[in-house]
Order: structure tokens, then sequence, then C-alpha cells
């Protein structure tokens, strides 16, 4: 998939997860992401986090296609969990199984495909040298899977839950993987989570970085609202924009400090914000 046109309005490249709205059946969490202006989604499809898209996926790809282009929406990646990358045993006719429907449903939205790094633990398989030879190994044949039917795959090679949740460790796999494997999912709460300076590893990605998440984030907490934590996002903007990115930023408002009758409203300011700053800074 090429990678589109840069919008000539700056707030068209500011989206929403569906996960901002996890809890609410995906008809619903279509209807308010429309609400707010938005006009790009990120589809959920993370087992742990929301069942707006099943894995494994035996769905309908044009069933999805249909409801996301009736709400008057687009979607621009879907953001799934395969399995435990790292995990020796994952050989490739398993990763197969789990990512070919997925990488289908991709197509079908003319989307990229979002994966993590990972299992969800700090602990290696075998040891840390060997297991990011294997989350290595495992996306190049998720990759290879998705090139063959048009479809980017972005990795959220940084991730606070997941093994890779350094940046030691997400240069030391990115080393292995050649930008032609993959682009980066940079998400901001994931580097401030860990305790990690997101514009310092930004300026150092630069090119590599395809897909931005947003959300805030203190170290050891990424599931707080903007402006609860410590994110700079006019800096973080600044930086990303300076550095020509031409993505979409994309709201993954998974946030616990917000209850829930008030999660409509808090979308639609978070969205407004960012795309002022996006504005501001263009």
């Amino acid at each position: 998939m090429t990678a589109p046109a840069r919008p000539s309005a700056p707030s068209v490249r500011v989206g929403i997860s569906t996960i901002s709205f996890r809890h609410r059946p995906l008809p619903e969490a279509l209807r308010l992401i429309a609400a707010t202006g938005a006009r790009e989604i990120d589809l959920g499809a993370i087992p742990d986090v929301t069942d707006h898209v099943p894995v494994p996926f035996t769905g309908d790809p044009a069933a999805y296609a249909e409801a996301i282009s009736a709400a008057g929406l687009r979607a621009g990646a879907v953001n799934a969990d395969p399995g435990d990358l790292n995990d020796p045993a994952l050989d490739e006719a398993a990763l197969t199984e789990v990512v070919g429907p997925l990488v289908e449903l991709a197509a079908a939205l003319d989307a990229a495909l979002i994966v993590p790094a990972g299992r969800a633990s700090y602990e290696p398989f075998v040891d840390r040298e060997s297991d990011l030879a294997q989350i290595a190994a495992s996306l190049t044949v998720i990759s290879r899977l998705c090139a063959a039917r048009g479809v980017r795959l972005l990795v959220e090679v940084l991730h606070h839950r997941r093994f890779v949740h350094t940046v030691a460790d997400a240069d030391a796999l990115l080393a292995q993987c050649p930008a032609e494997l993959f682009g980066v999912l940079f998400d901001v709460s994931h580097v401030v989570a860990s305790d990690e300076d997101p514009l310092q590893w930004a300026r150092r990605l630069g090119g590599r970085i395809e897909r931005v998440h947003l959300r805030d984030a203190v170290p050891g907490d990424l599931n707080l609202s903007l402006g609860a934590g410590q994110v700079d996002f006019t800096a973080l903007v600044g930086t990303l924009e300076l550095l020509h990115f031409e993505g979409t930023y994309i709201l993954e408002l998974e946030t616990h400090d917000i209850a829930e009758e008030d999660r409509e409203a808090d979308v639609t300011r978070s969205h407004a914000e960012i795309a002022a700053l996006l504005d501001a800074s263009v």
C-alpha cells in the first residue's frame, strides 16, 4: 500500500482509534467518532482490550468496510494482536493462520496492519538476543503476508506492557529489520510510561515513523487523558512536523481516569486540541 498524499487540511490528519470507545459496540463507536469530526480510524483487534474485531478473525471484511464507510469514516489501520511473536513455538504455519485473515481485513479496508513486538511480559522465552531474533523472524513472515496483499505492516516496536518495552531493545530490534520490512507505529504514551524521552527517540527514528498514537502518560502509567500526564503534545507535534512526518495522528484514548459517561466529551475535546496543535504547527 502506497502512502497517501498529505491532506491539505491539517486537522484531517487527526484520527481516532475505536479503542477510545472500547467498551461500546463497534457501530456506536463509529458513530461517536464521526460526531467529533474525525474521518480516519484505527480499528481495534486486540482481544485483551476490545472485541471490535475478534482474533482469530472469522468475520466478513466486506461487512466491516461497509459499516465504516456508512459512518462517513475510513480505516487507516487495523490494530491487532496476532500472538506472542517472541514465542519459538509460534511457527510460520500457526502465525499465518492467525495473521492471514487480519491481512485480508486490512486489504479490504485499504488499511495498514499494526502489530506489537512480543508477548505481554518482560520475561524472555529464551534470552534477550534469542527473543529479539525470534520477533524479527516473526515480523518477516507477517511482512511477507502483508506485501502479498498490498498492505503496509506497522509495528508498535516499543510497548510498555510488552517484551520490547525500552528504547534500547526497540533499537536493537530495528537494527535487525530494514525499513522496507515495516514502518514504526510511535505511541508516545508507551515511550513516556517506560520513562524514556519521546522527543529524543523520535528524532533518531526520523522517517521510520509512519503512524503516531496519542494518549497521556507518566512513568509507569499510560492510561491518562490528555493533560493529565507529562506528555508535551505541543513539542511532540512540532518535532514530528519538523521531521516531515506526513502520516496520521491517532488518538488512542484507552484512558482509565475518565468516567464512561464523560468519555464522549473528552474524546471530542482531545480531537479538537490536537487538531488545533497541528494547525498551529503547520
